[in-house]
């Protein structure tokens, strides 16, 4: 049976126009499947030319594939649109003797949903994007929503709070290999795991979460660039180096010996500090603390993390850049993925 479908992403994903109107081979686990990439036929794109897809109705609500909101995006990276649907074909998953009725379209109804997590968290880890469906945070919110007032006699909400979000789109190549990554089962590091993780937190305001998961990345990336280092120590710090050493004896190690870092050993100790406050004490950070902690985090994973990033950010746009090596493409070993 030729399988083939529509999928609606649980939450669009921010990419460049060069990405449109193209076929991309992925797949999840030993199902492989390619994804078909709309049009950028405005006002919210085509469907693309594949048999039983039906193209924009005449009447009634239109289908949305691809849709451009308002947000600052990098004049390097656009023009770019988000990105709604796409059509999935060339449906190919194993046979199961004992379990007959699990076909490849079956198997693409159980796998798609993990699919798009696997593939909005490379996306996010690559570009800054907040792709969690399942605790959005919204560019407009209302005021009051919910509260009918007696008296006064104000009728819903009392206003909105919008923003404009600051994006960076996946160039066409990154969205390829991104597909490629989640077909070949490889996960990102963790640390840039739980980067992803202490950004979203404070996105959401839960600064003390953020505060820890910003430390652990930071504990990680510090203590493996320590250990990859130990031939250039002092004995007496290298001889400090097991198991049990935590994110305070790296930092100390560190200074000790004189290791070059790209960001202060003042700042390490202010995030190990505050870490230590939210994780023993349960304080809460200060936002400006969440947001400093984050920014440190972000800026020596970049630097020493397994993903390397460009040292210059974009002067409108929100996060680092990944590292090329030299090249436009950026491919599985540049990302730095880890097999799974």
């Amino acid at each position: 049976m030729d399988v083939r479908a529509i999928f609606e992403l649980p939450v669009h994903i921010w990419v460049m126009r060069d990405a449109l109107d193209a076929t991309y081979p992925t797949g999840y686990d030993k199902l492989q499947f390619n994804v078909v990439m709309p049009d950028d036929r405005p006002p919210v794109g085509g469907a693309p030319p594949v048999p039983g897809v039906e193209p924009q109705p005449k009447v009634g609500e239109q289908i949305v594939w691809v849709k451009e909101y308002g947000a600052f995006i990098p004049d390097s990276l656009r023009p770019a649109t988000a990105l709604h649907r796409v059509v999935v074909t060339d449906v190919d998953g194993p046979s199961y003797d004992h379990r007959s009725w699990f076909t490849p379209e079956h198997q693409l109804a159980a796998y798609i949903n993990k699919w798009f997590n696997d593939v909005r968290t490379w996306a996010e880890i690559m570009t800054g994007q907040d792709l969690d469906p399942n605790h959005r945070v919204y560019d407009a919110e209302s005021v009051g929503a919910g509260l009918t007032f007696i008296e006064p006699p104000h009728d819903g909400a009392l206003g909105f709070t919008i923003t404009t979000p600051r994006v960076l789109p996946l160039r066409k190549q990154e969205w390829a290999a991104i597909l490629r990554l989640v077909r070949d089962g490889k996960e990102p590091p963790l640390e840039e795991l739980l980067s992803r993780d202490a950004r979203a937190a404070y996105r959401r305001d839960a600064y003390r979460r953020a505060i820890i998961d910003a430390a652990t990345a930071l504990e990680i990336a510090l203590g493996r660039h320590v250990r990859n280092h130990a031939g250039q120590l002092p004995e007496s710090q290298r001889g400090r180096i097991n198991e049990r050493t935590a994110l305070g004896d790296y930092i100390a190690i560190a200074e000790q010996s004189g290791l070059q870092l790209a960001v202060s050993v003042d700042q390490l100790r202010r995030l190990k500090n505050l870490r230590n406050d939210a994780a023993h004490r349960g304080a809460t950070p200060s936002q400006l603390e969440a947001s400093t902690a984050v920014k440190v985090m972000t800026d020596f994973l970049g630097a020493h993390g397994l993903i390397r990033r460009a040292g210059e950010r974009e002067p409108d746009g929100g996060e680092l850049v990944l590292a090329s090596s030299g090249s436009a493409e950026v491919d599985d070993t540049q990302l730095g993925a880890t097999g799974s």
